[in-house]
């Protein structure tokens, strides 16, 4: 087992037969989905929050993998929940909101839910890096400043665990390959959909959500903007919100499903 940073462990839950995939961020640990996931097991759901490749380690461990790396990390985690629910909410946090959003044009579920996540993502370095690739080599990581809070609430970061910096090569991963490839996906995604962002949110841009919900091809989806939250909705003072509208929504449309199903 890799030794993962105290508190970003993976977690499971055991529950009933739906199940809920919950996915963390770039350089972010399951940590940042626990809490919700344990409001999801208190009501009954089977809950699994794996750690992507190279995450919740060290940063050497995260500088080689790429986007489908971190993808195959999903599929294999809702492969592990397919074989216990035969119901299955995949729901995602800026990285792993695009991976939830991804498996979903894939992979049946039932609904799929995407928190602060990017369509696109903006950079003063990444023109250099693009036009320059040997950067890479020269700079394999770039130091996060501890003054670019992703919250509101000064007290997440205090029990937050994180890696120090990005790695420029898994980074270009994300913004060069992954974000194109899943732009074309988003008119594949058929299935109830769940939007939710802060007008507080600095890391992403502003227009994330909308461009996102105008290119899903489902009709049944929905945006929520939040207050008094940065990036990280899951920790910050409007948490209860989200935590409340996720749930709505799963129940909603399990109960959906359901009915279909026993008839």
């Amino acid at each position: 087992m890799p030794d993962y940073m105290r508190g970003g462990e993976p977690f499971y839950f055991a529950g009933n037969r739906v199940g809920c995939l919950l996915i963390h961020g770039f350089t972010g640990t399951p940590y940042e989905m626990r809490e919700l996931g344990q409001r999801l097991a208190a009501q009954g759901y089977t809950v699994l929050g794996p750690a992507l490749a190279g995450h919740a380690t060290i940063l050497s461990d995260l500088l080689p993998t790429r986007w489908t790396d971190w993808h195959t990390s999903v599929t294999t985690a809702y492969d592990q929940l397919r074989a216990k629910c035969n119901t299955i909410f995949p729901i995602g946090l800026s990285l792993g909101g695009l991976l939830c959003l991804h498996l979903a044009a894939h992979r049946p579920v039932t609904g799929v839910v995407a928190v602060s996540t990017p369509f696109s993502i903006e950079n003063s370095l990444i023109p250099f890096f693009r036009l320059f690739p040997f950067l890479y080599n020269l700079i394999p990581f770039v130091k996060k400043n501890p003054k670019n809070n992703d919250t509101v609430d000064p007290n997440v970061c205090v029990h937050h665990p994180e890696y120090s910096g990005n790695p420029t090569r898994a980074a270009a991963s994300l913004i060069f390959d992954f974000l194109p490839h899943l732009r074309n996906d988003l008119r594949d995604i058929l299935v109830p959909t769940l939007l939710i962002q802060s007008h507080g949110d600095r890391v992403i841009p502003a227009n994330s959500m909308d461009e996102l919900y105008a290119h899903i091809g489902s009709h049944d989806k929905d945006k929520v903007w939040l207050d008094r939250s940065g990036h990280l909705v899951l920790e910050d003072y409007s948490k209860e919100i989200a935590f409340t509208r996720i749930l709505q929504f799963i129940q909603a449309h399990t109960q959906v499903h359901s009915a279909i199903h026993s008839k």
